[in-house]
């Protein structure tokens, strides 16, 4: 099978692109795939580069000329924005091939992605009200809220973007039953779940705790900090950057962690050393994650997890893999906290349940056959 895969790489690398490039090599196991990237970080700022992103004659060009080249059996789209726009799409359509669309996040109906702003979850856009991105601070200025909000009302309902996608797949059922309510046929939705290697040889849990991921509002790394200064402040780790960043030292400063360590953004190899040496991972979000990649991640590498009982987190936490928490409610992550600081059985046991249950459901054997069986059922309709 002949495969064209398209994605606009972010200007701050997190696991989407690295998913996508994992995608990319398991295909190619068995397929000749191809793929088209554009990236966010080469774009300059101003009026051009928003107009190119609501539409660009050039670039729809240029991914027509590139599936003419490849002349694949399937185009599967990742990330459009900003620098793909609808590029991708158009080209799609106006050549016939099969446009596969993974949601990873709420672009469809939210300027900003998240569905999360002013500290709280939020649903004000998905009607078509995006005056609501400019309203309220949804970006870090409001030219660019506007400018997302124009482009995104644009791509909805003028190009009717949504239409061109023969297939919506979904990282999670939560994700699969929002893009439902939000009026796509069941029929035109597949969860296909991300993928992880788990070790052949998962080590005993250590004594760190982990959190791996992005440090914004709606991660919740606030929530943490003070549920591990109410836990006694055991040893923990948080590895990653963001807008933040900043904050959330201070804040543990305040909070007189001691034992609470910052190690900015890490390399793979790197993240998957600090899964060794960790004892369990805690994923504390605020808003609804459409999946959670760095706990699939522990789980391959034998480790339970906490994560907010919200979203498509909860859907990982199962077969006892780990423990969900309230959301924002820092004495009772506390309270799991200590628990598995506590319990080193549990965390044997959980870890071990985990990472069985990723070598049944979350392998790339796995993934790959649930592309395959969706591919050629785009193919066998169209």
């Amino acid at each position: 099978m002949r495969i064209l895969l398209a994605h606009s790489f972010y200007r701050r690398p997190g696991g989407e692109d690295r998913y996508v490039m994992q995608q990319f090599e398991l295909l190619s196991q068995r397929h000749q795939v191809k793929l088209l990237e554009a990236r966010n970080r080469d774009l300059k700022s101003g009026i051009q580069t928003v107009a190119a992103a609501a539409y660009s004659k050039h670039r729809r060009e240029q991914a027509a000329k590139t599936i003419r080249d490849v002349d694949p059996d399937v185009v599967h789209l990742h990330n459009p924005y900003p620098s793909l726009g609808p590029a991708v799409h158009l080209a799609s359509r106006e050549l016939g091939v099969p446009l596969i669309v993974t949601v990873h996040n709420f672009r469809l109906r939210c300027p900003n992605g998240f569905m999360f702003t002013e500290g709280a979850i939020c649903r004000r856009c998905e009607d078509g009200a995006y005056l609501s991105a400019v309203v309220h601070d949804c970006f870090p200025d409001r030219s660019q809220s506007a400018a997302y909000a124009a482009f995104l009302w644009f791509h909805r309902f003028v190009l009717c973007l949504e239409d061109k996608v023969e297939k919506f797949v979904a990282p999670s059922q939560f994700v699969r039953h929002r893009l439902i309510d939000w009026g796509i046929s069941a029929e035109r939705t597949e969860t296909i779940p991300h993928f992880v290697e788990s070790v052949p040889d998962p080590s005993s849990p250590g004594r760190v705790g982990v959190y791996i991921g992005r440090i914004s509002p709606e991660k919740g790394v606030g929530v943490l900090l003070r549920a591990l200064s109410l836990a006694g402040d055991p040893v923990f780790r948080i590895a990653g950057d963001g807008p933040a960043r900043l904050q959330a030292e201070a804040l543990a400063r305040d909070l007189g962690l001691r034992h609470t360590q910052f190690l900015g953004r890490l390399p793979v190899q790197r993240i998957y050393q600090l899964l060794e040496e960790s004892r369990y991972l805690v994923m504390p979000s605020v808003w609804e994650e459409t999946f959670g990649l760095s706990a699939l991640e522990a789980m391959g590498h034998a480790r339970p997890i906490v994560v907010s009982a919200l979203g498509g987190l909860a859907e990982l936490v199962r077969d006892d893999v780990g423990v969900t928490c309230v959301p924002g409610d820092a004495n009772d992550l506390a309270e799991k906290i200590t628990f598995l600081e506590r319990d080193a059985e549990f965390c044997r046991s959980a870890g071990d349940q985990a990472w069985n249950l990723c070598r049944r459901e979350y392998s790339a054997e796995v993934h790959l056959s649930r592309l395959e069986t969706m591919y050629g059922a785009c193919l066998s309709s169209t």
